[in-house]
């Protein structure tokens, strides 16, 4: 079972369907306020004796096969059902538990977490410098966008998803692989020579239903 974590409309955002993804995908969905719900259990020292509630239904952690988290932490806007007062520190808690679960997890977690995102690396611009330093890619992330032509590329396992022309496609595809990062969307300059990286965020900042069949295929193929 791989499941998809999503912030709170991340079904709709998506275009999925309410209970679950549609088709054969295999996918379980999980949004913040499903934490809620009775049942859960996690213990760093034992992790193989995890549980989960997903849509009524209770698992052993060893019944995942992959995890996809879209988003960076739990936020109160997440919570309706919590009371207002207490949303930001519920919040701060459920953004913990994620980190620390998906830390201990035994499959494969895309991309895992790190102390900044729930989603891993793919905004950290830390990790995007090392990336075009080792590849001598001009780096223009702390500057502002030059007044030029710019194109946002996705990057999702090695692969380009949608239209990009050459070479920020190939730019695009080394950087991700430097940064060891399976999924982002990366925006380049408009160079037919050296594009250069001005900014870089995680794929589902710009909810795409290709990107996210892409990484649910790779997640597939790593079961």
């Amino acid at each position: 079972m791989i499941l998809l974590i999503l912030a709170r409309g991340g079904r709709r955002t998506f275009g999925l369907a309410r209970d679950d993804v549609p088709g054969d995908w295999g996918v379980t969905v999980l949004e913040p306020s499903g934490l809620s719900v009775p049942g859960w259990a996690h213990d760093p020292e034992s992790p193989r004796d995890d549980r989960l509630v997903v849509g009524g239904d209770h698992y052993g952690a060893g019944r995942l096969t992959a995890v996809i988290t879209a988003l960076d932490a739990v936020e109160p806007f997440d919570l309706p059902h919590v009371r207002t007062e207490d949303r930001e520190f519920v919040a701060s808690e459920m953004t913990a538990f994620l980190r620390s679960w998906l830390q201990t997890l035994d499959c494969a977690v895309l991309d895992p977490p790190t102390t900044l995102a729930l989603s891993g690396t793919a905004s950290d611009r830390a990790v995007w410098s090392r990336a075009t330093a080792a590849l001598a890619v001009a780096d223009r992330q702390a500057i502002p966008v030059p007044r030029m032509r710019t194109h946002a590329v996705t990057v999702v396992a090695g692969k380009i998803i949608g239209p990009a022309p050459e070479p920020a496609a190939t730019t695009a595809l080394s950087l991700a692989q430097a940064a060891n990062v399976t999924a982002a969307r990366l925006t380049l300059t408009n160079d037919t020579h050296d594009p250069a990286l001005c900014d870089a965020t995680p794929w589902w900042h710009a909810p795409s239903r290709p990107a996210l069949q892409a990484l649910l295929a790779y997640a597939r193929g790593l079961s």
